[in-house]
């Protein structure tokens, strides 16, 4: 595991590991797996090499590193080595730990916040650029990481189901892609309404101030996105 986000983390918390060193084994575990793909794809008979792909974990709140470090790190791990997942564990302080850990946990909800902006990063095609910046270095912890996005580049919004491309689809709050998929299959048969969206089961409270459907024009966008910013709303788990 790479356990924390950063060198100097390690060296402060884990000297004994060198980020080149677990970058090192990583490469290797890499060309091992593509190596037995090779000799399959062959018709070799070789033994199962790391059949699950390759994971690693972060600690997440034991430093004041913020997250705009932790996804910039994930984001390179999965572009490097091919990972097929990084995990992200809160950090929970123990009795009599050294000094040098905090004393308190990060709230929980920014553990799932960089599960959910991992998920932009793996499956909706977003780069780390566009979900946290030097200006703004940490997850909202009060909306998902694409609605933040939403809010913050409202020209790029309303989006048309019938006609936008999938690469746009994807970037409308509430609408998966598994949905995302299914939009571009039922509109080469018909013009998408308002009731298909809701059958496909789109989170609408969040997908209604961005989507345009073939009898609906959202006319609330800003109300609704102050709404969205307010410290009581509800968390949510889908995108």
């Amino acid at each position: 595991n790479i356990e924390l986000p950063t060198e100097s983390d390690l060296a402060q918390l884990a000297p004994e590991k060198k980020r080149p060193d677990l970058e090192r084994n990583m490469a290797e575990v890499q060309t091992k797996a593509q190596e037995f793909k090779e000799d399959k794809a062959r018709g070799l008979k070789a033994p199962v090499f790391a059949p699950a792909g390759q994971s690693t974990q972060m600690i997440v709140g034991a430093t004041a590193t913020p997250d705009q470090e932790v996804l910039k790190t994930s984001s390179t791990l999965y572009r490097k080595y091919g990972l097929r997942r990084v995990y992200y564990s809160a950090f929970s302080p123990i009795p009599h730990a050294d000094h040098r850990l905090p004393g308190q946990s990060p709230p929980l909800v920014r553990e799932h916040r960089l599960y959910q902006a991992d998920w932009l990063l793996r499956f909706y095609g977003y780069d780390v650029t566009e979900i946290v910046s030097d200006q703004h270095p940490n997850l909202e912890l009060e909306i998902d990481p694409k609605t933040a996005w939403a809010i913050r580049n409202a020209a790029f919004f309303p989006v048309d189901v019938n006609r936008a491309s999938r690469e746009q689809l994807l970037r409308i709050p509430g609408i998966g892609v598994g949905t995302v998929d299914k939009l571009l299959t039922i509109r080469r048969h018909k013009k998408i309404v308002l009731q298909d969206l809701l059958k496909l089961r789109v989170a609408w409270k969040r997908a209604q101030a961005f989507t345009i459907a073939g009898d609906y024009f959202p006319s609330h966008k800003n109300k609704l996105a102050d709404h969205l910013h307010s410290p009581g709303v509800q968390l949510e788990c889908a995108f």
